[in-house]
């Protein structure tokens, strides 16, 4: 089925990279695109008014979103050298000098309680395994590297999907030298059900337009020092406006006393289900229902073809539920450990603490202290249940609530700057962009560990800037999201269980068959179906 182009509301998130900016009509208007920045020598001069900016609730993440936590706070001091020179990145923003970070002027939607979905989900019930959006076909003597060279990667070449047409994009080094020759023996996996081929180019991908609406927030949830959940916002942190202050802070303080963060399975998404659940949320009409951490993943193999992954696939009842899945990861040094500290210590930084006196150091940071928000979007014809774990909030002038991402990295530098906008505004981007978040706060330390200074990004101009230097699109990674959520809700069958997984030599995506679903996700449908009824003993 063909559908009518629709208005994006999140163009205010993309800026100038989204394809409807001229035709938006519901974006929100700011009245500067520049990222303020603050130096050593900034110093605070306003302090958060937003204390009764949170509903007033406590609450605990729960495994919401367990790898961003860790890119947070792990800047690796593995950066590629770049051409980019690194003012080029700095903001000249005239409030640097105060290191405060003041909110444009946004105009409120006058629809903001209208349902975004409206009911045509039986319709969508029967989506094919292909995306619902035409794929324009390149101008005759188009010719780059995704097209060039012996065997060529156009539409229905040498590495068709299998299913009619073209598959997503080109397999990495095509042509003569490529991937064709080495693995042309490849192995399938025995548990092998489908396959969706990276074959169609960003080019290609880059002409759709795949509409993504605003993230609406339903409920929340947090989970405190002693690991106990409760659905409310007693977990939710405020934001310090005046963190400019703690240039020069020693990001190795509390170290000592850090509590890493636990890994939950399928406790997390349990967590998660269960404040559906508490707050009534209906799912009839949802597609999928997963934590940020695998959107993340899938709007990010647009570019990124060297991180592997998985995620659990289980249709219930029409929905598609995707359950984290954690890789084993190679032993961590000490230095990997305190990388990842550095990050958890800045969030507590950055955010207001009534608890800690002013000048005191750091400590006892407890990394699975969380808040989660719960929001459904959509992405093109997909609709989304989601669970975000959100760092902090602040106020707008006008007393709207905001969410804010916080981030560290090493500083930049001339030989660094270019791999940091290609790999890490990336990923920034993705985090903040499929959760509505309008601000990210970058830290930027040393190699020992010290602030340096922050900058604060809006995320619609990271993915302007990004297209600007030709270095990634946002719209590319949408695109490419629709065709994968149109694979696999046309793949998947009900109450079948399945892995998705994209490893090495990373030309594919695949579908394997699964043996058991989560106890979380069985429990879960039982109890929708038997709300008095006790949870199921775990299998």
């Amino acid at each position: 089925m063909d559908l009518p182009p629709m208005k994006n509301p999140m163009d205010d998130l993309f800026g100038e990279d989204s394809d409807n900016d001229s035709r938006s009509s519901r974006s929100k208007s700011s009245s500067s695109g520049n990222a303020s920045s603050s130096s050593s020598s900034s110093s605070g001069s306003a302090s958060s008014s937003g204390a009764s900016s949170s509903k007033g609730g406590d609450g605990d993440g729960g495994g919401a979103d367990s790898s961003s936590s860790s890119d947070s706070g792990s800047s690796g001091g593995r950066e590629d050298p770049g051409d980019d020179r690194v003012d080029s990145y700095r903001s000249n923003n005239d409030n640097a000098d105060s290191g405060v970070y003041p909110y444009e002027n946004e105009e409120e939607d006058d629809d903001n309680e209208k349902d975004l979905f409206g009911s045509d989900n039986e319709e969508y019930t029967k989506t094919p395994a292909l995306s619902t959006y035409s794929i324009p076909v390149l101008p005759a003597g188009w010719s780059n590297e995704n097209h060039g060279g012996r065997g060529g990667m156009g539409r229905g070449g040498r590495w068709a999907n299998g299913r009619g047409g073209a598959g997503l994009l080109p397999r990495p080094g095509g042509g003569r030298g490529g991937f064709g020759g080495r693995y042309q023996n490849y192995q399938r996996d025995e548990r092998f059900v489908s396959e969706l081929k990276l074959s169609k180019s960003k080019e290609t991908l880059s002409r759709k337009t795949t509409v993504f609406q605003e993230p609406c927030e339903l409920t929340s949830y947090s989970r405190v020092e002693s690991g106990e959940v409760f659905f409310d916002e007693r977990g939710l942190r405020l934001f310090k406006r005046h963190v400019s202050e703690d240039i020069g802070a020693d990001f190795n303080q509390g170290y000592d006393t850090f509590i890493e963060k636990r890994d939950l399975g399928s406790e997390g998404f349990g967590d998660f289900l269960g404040s559906i659940r508490a707050k009534n949320i209906s799912l009839e009409n949802m597609h999928f229902v997963t934590f940020r951490n695998n959107l993340n993943k899938i709007l990010g193999a647009a570019y990124n073809r060297n991180e592997p992954w998985e995620m659990g696939v289980h249709k219930r009842n029409g929905t598609i539920y995707l359950d984290v899945h954690k890789l084993p990861e190679r032993p961590q040094t000490d230095l990997d450990r305190r990388r990842c500290y550095w990050g958890y210590c800045f969030e507590s930084l950055a955010t207001e603490d009534p608890g800690r006196a002013y000048g005191e150091d750091i400590h006892h940071v407890d990394a699975n202290v969380e808040f989660v928000s719960v929001v459904k979007t959509k992405l093109g014809a997909h609709r989304v249940l989601m669970g975000a774990e959100m760092d902090c909030c602040d106020e707008t002038d006008e007393g709207k609530r905001i969410y804010i991402e916080l981030k560290t990295s090493r500083e930049l530098d001339d030989r660094t700057v270019g791999r940091f906008e290609r790999e890490k505004l990336l990923k920034f981007w993705i985090q903040s962009f499929v959760a509505g978040v309008p601000y990210i706060l970058v830290g930027y330390r040393d190699d020992g560990g010290r602030l340096v200074r922050t900058e604060r990004l809006r995320t619609k101009d990271i993915a302007h800037r990004a297209k600007q230097k030709n270095y990634w699109q946002g719209n590319v990674c949408l695109a490419f999201a629709d065709e994968v959520l149109c694979w696999l809700y046309g793949t998947v069958k009900e109450n079948e269980d399945y892995t998705l997984q994209f490893v090495h030599p990373f030309m594919r995506l695949e579908l394997l068959q699964a043996q058991s679903c989560p106890d979380a996700i069985t429990n879960h449908v039982h109890l929708l179906q038997h709300p008095s009824s006790p949870p199921l003993p775990p299998q």
